[in-house]
This record gives structure tokens, sequence and C-alpha cells, in this order.
């Protein structure tokens, strides 16, 4: 058990840096990209790596949080994180959908992102 657990968290660990990689490129480009970088952000191939990314990251967190055995009711800083996640992906997906790039989209999934990340870290949520 421990195997998998360490291998999991390597993955997972692995998948999620890959995942903000993405999305902070692909803002970049959406934002001072040329025309030409810009299209390269949206290429269909491009959107089937980060689809790819993201569902291997959900199931190594899934995977993650059924041998640990959290629940996000009782250990507060999951549920936080959960909903952090959520809100990540709607902004994110607000951000990047239309033929330009919404900052203020785009800044609110950083910040979400960001403290989704410090509740993996930290697993408190404001210092509780």
């Amino acid at each position: 058990m421990t195997w998998f657990y360490t291998q999991m968290v390597q993955w997972h660990v692995l998948l999620a840096w890959c995942s903000v990689a993405l999305f902070f490129t692909r803002g970049l480009l959406f934002q001072f990209g040329t025309p030409r970088l810009q299209e390269i952000a949206k290429d269909a191939r491009l959107m089937v790596l980060v689809f790819g990314v993201n569902a291997c990251l959900v199931v190594t967190g899934l995977s993650l949080w059924g041998s640990i055995g959290y629940h996000p009711v009782r250990d507060s800083w999951l549920g936080i994180k959960l909903v952090a996640l959520v809100g990540y992906m709607a902004c994110g997906h607000w951000a990047m959908t239309q033929a330009r790039l919404h900052l203020l989209g785009y800044f609110t999934a950083l910040a979400l992102l960001g403290l989704a990340m410090d509740l993996s870290y930290s697993r408190s949520f404001l210092g509780g």
C-alpha cells in the first residue's frame, strides 16, 4: 500500500504541475502572443493534451482520496480545496473559451488554483 500511495502522490504532483504550466502558458499566449501563437493556444491537439492531463489528475486525486480516507465535510481543507478546484475549472473555462482571454476569469482561476495548491500542502485553511 505504501508503494502505491507514494507512486500515486508523485504522479499526482507531476500532473498538477503540468496542468498549471499548460494553463499559465495558454493564458500568456492568449494575452501576449502573436496571432499565430494565439491560434496554437486554441489548437485541438493542445486541448486534447490539456484534457488528458486534467483527466489523469482527477483519477490520481480520487485514488489518493479513496486510499487515505479523508472526507470533505470532516476534513474542511479538502472540502474547500474541492470548491476551489470547481471554481478554478469554471473560471478557467470562461477565461479561455472565447476568441480572446478574459483577464478577470484568468486571474480568478489562478487565485483559486493557488488556494487549492496551498491547501494541498498545508492541509489547513487560514491557519486552522
